[in-house]
């Protein structure tokens, strides 16, 4: 079980922001052909994205191995859906700015971890 949880893991680490821009997108636009048309060519733009998300949910999994489970998921969730919206906008200014704002938007969740962890 540990080999499938560590693969798991790292396959949601890295899907979870560029196909929840894809997701976003298409609710934003509805059922219009020429959208779902266009999905594997935008999922095949968005792998620069993919590591962007990296930030958000390792600071869970430490949480997590803190034994902060309930807490590590719904950070993860809440935090998730936020940096979604914000990179959404980010995304017209480049690659760069989405990685700073998941970067950013990661630090309370690393700083919560630093302190759970320190208090012991």
């Amino acid at each position: 079980m540990g080999r499938e949880w560590r693969i798991g893991f790292w396959a949601l680490a890295l899907l979870w922001l560029p196909a929840g821009m894809v997701m976003t997108v298409i609710v934003r636009f509805g059922a219009e052909p020429a959208i779902w048309a266009q999905v594997p060519m935008a999922m095949v733009s968005l792998i620069p994205v993919a590591p962007c998300g990296l930030p958000l949910a390792l600071a869970c999994r430490r949480l997590w191995r803190l034994g902060y489970r309930r807490d590590a998921w719904t950070a993860g969730v809440l935090l998730g859906v936020f940096t979604l919206a914000t990179t959404l906008v980010a995304g017209l200014l480049g690659p760069i700015a989405i990685a700073l704002y998941a970067v950013v938007l990661s630090l309370p969740v690393w700083a919560a971890a630093w302190w759970l962890a320190r208090r012991g």
